[in-house]
């Protein structure tokens, strides 16, 4: 059998054809690929709401504690990326702050519940490298019509999410929404692979049993000394805004139903605050790692 992951290289499913080449490389001063490394340009519409303690504490891995019963779901367009060859795809992030305490590591981060994309190549590289809980959907590019953005996210054509925001109207508390995440080390995950059993073991507990199961996170991006690109620094527009998660029966979305009705079971309590910004995205993935 080859070595395949004992060569000091990166691989993926299909693991025949050798190591692969993904977007989870470092900045190497431009001695590869330099137009791999072109930022993108993202364009964001998001929002932040309190929910119900109780029932979002039930989603939370016993690794982790939770900060505060808030919500943060960002929709972002990614546009004219490097390592896509200047394509893109959209995406949601749906995510919690909260706090990791462990024999080596103390500290807080964005927790990402699920993240939404309508590209499997991103989805791919993002659930088995950097252990995202990546799925797919269809994810249309976000309305805008003067002050009104409208983006939208379906499954099987069932309309599982529609979130609004109104640049007009003022946001009800920026501060109350901000404040976890500028304490925030970075995204943080729980990688997460079954494991397939032995033969002659009960096929009705197959894949019951995790192979791969730990804590994560991909810490926020420091900018290189040599790195060539200018980052432009975005100017958040805060306002008010409104979100819905609908949730699916069986019928509706018979493979992933089952976080639809975890996103619609978290009510939406109180808006803190809605946002509309653009930025540049690095793309730089690979300090990635496992929290102890």
């Amino acid at each position: 059998m080859k070595p395949y992951s004992k060569d000091g290289k990166a691989y993926s499913m299909p693991v025949f054809f050798g190591p692969t080449w993904c977007q989870q490389q470092p900045w190497d001063g431009g001695k590869g690929m330099a137009d791999h490394y072109q930022p993108g340009d993202v364009h964001v519409v998001g929002i932040t709401y309190e929910t119900d303690e109780e029932i979002l504490s039930q989603y939370i891995p016993d690794c982790y504690t939770l900060n505060a019963p808030q919500i943060t779901v960002l929709v972002c367009e990614f546009l004219h990326l490097g390592w896509m060859d200047g394509r893109g795809y959209n995406l949601i992030n749906v995510n919690c702050p909260v706090h990791f305490k462990g024999e080596r590591d103390d500290l807080d981060g964005d927790l990402v519940l699920c993240m939404f994309e309508d590209n499997a190549d991103p989805i791919i590289g993002g659930r088995e490298m950097l252990g995202y809980s990546k799925l797919f959907c269809d994810i249309p590019a976000v309305r805008h019509n003067e002050n009104r953005y409208i983006a939208t996210a379906s499954a099987y054509d069932f309309q599982f999410m529609k979130l609004e925001i109104d640049t007009s109207k003022p946001a009800a508390d920026v501060a109350k929404a901000t404040a976890w995440e500028k304490k925030s080390a970075g995204k943080m995950h729980y990688k997460y692979f079954p494991d397939s059993m032995e033969k002659g073991e009960d096929p009705k507990t197959n894949f019951t049993k995790a192979g791969i199961a730990y804590p994560v996170i991909l810490p926020k991006w420091e900018k290189p000394d040599d790195y060539p690109y200018e980052l432009r620094t975005p100017e958040i527009t805060w306002c008010d805004g409104t979100i819905q998660f609908n949730e699916p029966t069986w019928y509706d979305w018979p493979t992933n139903g089952y976080v639809g009705k975890g996103l619609a079971s978290l009510p939406v309590k109180k808006v803190l605050a809605a946002r509309q910004f653009v930025y540049d995205e690095p793309c730089e993935y690979a300090a990635d790692y496992r929290l102890r």
